[in-house]
């Protein structure tokens, strides 16, 4: 999964490293304490096509980049981009299949919105 930022692809990654500032970027503070509890907001904001939530999985999912969109000027680039190209619901959707399929945040994506793996059955003649 990529995104288009200054006419070239950069690829989005769901590490730890994605994880942690999703988190934090859509987590709660209360008196100036980190709540975390980002991770669980995440999905709801991808559902809806929330272009807040949306531009804050983007930005960091393309940290790792040399180059990666940083400003709301930068982002904002990518998010019409990604609204012209297939909207935000459906780019929103697209991210939680790719979330769903990684061993590591399947748990995130609620059992009903994985992408169900087809069982293999072979014909015996």
């Amino acid at each position: 999964m990529h995104i288009t930022f200054e006419g070239r692809e950069i690829d989005l990654k769901f590490g730890l490293r994605t994880l942690t500032e999703i988190d934090r970027e859509l987590g709660f503070e209360v008196e100036g304490a980190s709540l975390g509890e980002g991770l669980e907001m995440m999905i709801p904001k991808l559902k809806s096509g929330n272009i807040v939530g949306i531009s804050k999985v983007v930005k960091a999912a393309a940290s790792h980049d040399r180059k990666p969109p940083k400003t709301f000027e930068e982002l904002e680039e990518v998010l019409d981009d990604i609204a012209e190209e297939q909207g935000f619901e459906a780019f929103g959707a697209e991210v939680i299949e790719e979330l769903g399929k990684r061993p590591m945040t399947r748990n995130l994506v609620p059992e009903g919105l994985r992408e169900e793996e087809t069982p293999n059955h072979l014909e015996t003649v």
